[in-house]
């Protein structure tokens, strides 16, 4: 049988029922709708979304992956409380993952990188909800992944990014509800490591990260990220 011509195109992947189970399920975690510490029902969440009990299954199993639901030893579901270890351990690991990212991508960053980078900033400087704003913080970290260029490091950004934006999400929340600018943060530590990358400054651009970072762990409200 003849192959078909090459002509750039590829097959396109549908995404499965359990994606986009695991998509909604993960907004709604991350926006607080579904509170940590609660039950996740799996034949609810069926009857809620119009689908069979496998693909919600399959969901959340992805959904323990990213840390954000945990099991427990009669297979009943739940939204992961995170405790103050939990949050230790994600900054060691952002501390290590984003400072070797930031150089990398120092070092590799391209025009379109950069005009990638610099959309977000317009965006996040424009944003209102709190959601979207904590959306397109991690968006910002995550377009530094992708502009490292460096695969493995990727993955391992992947098994944190998900508890991360959940943190960010609370404590953005909890910036809301106390009438502080939600997105001051982010903004002040974010332009000084664009300019950085922008300069193809690898050393500044640690520099920066760094501070935006452990500025970060300073002002996470405590009783937002930690349980008793």
């Amino acid at each position: 049988m003849a192959s078909l011509p090459s002509n750039g195109l590829q097959a396109i992947r549908r995404s499965t029922l359990a994606e986009e189970v695991a998509a909604q399920v993960r907004r709604s975690i991350i926006s607080g709708q579904i509170a940590e510490g609660s039950q996740v029902s799996e034949p609810k969440l069926a009857e809620q979304l119009h689908v069979s009990r496998v693909p919600v299954r399959e969901a959340l199993v992805e959904l323990e992956h990213d840390g954000v639901v945990v099991f427990d030893h009669r297979g009943r579901c739940q939204v992961r409380q995170f405790t103050k270890a939990d949050f230790e351990e994600i900054l060691s690991l952002r501390l290590n993952l984003e400072l070797m990212s930031v150089k990398l991508a120092a070092e590799k960053v391209t025009s379109q990188d950069l005009a990638l980078l610099k959309s977000n900033l317009e965006a996040l400087e424009e944003e209102k909800d709190v959601t979207n704003i904590s959306r397109l913080d991690v968006e910002f970290h995550d377009l530094i992944m992708q502009a490292a260029r460096h695969e493995r490091l990727r993955v391992c950004w992947h098994t944190v990014r998900t508890q991360f934006e959940l943190l960010l999400a609370k404590a953005h929340r909890w910036q809301a509800a106390n009438d502080i600018p939600v997105s001051d943060h982010a903004l002040r530590g974010h332009r000084p490591i664009f300019r950085a990358l922008s300069a193809g400054d690898p050393e500044k651009a640690v520099q920066q990260m760094q501070k935006h970072i452990r500025e970060w762990a300073e002002w996470m409200p405590a009783d937002e990220t930690t349980v008793a």
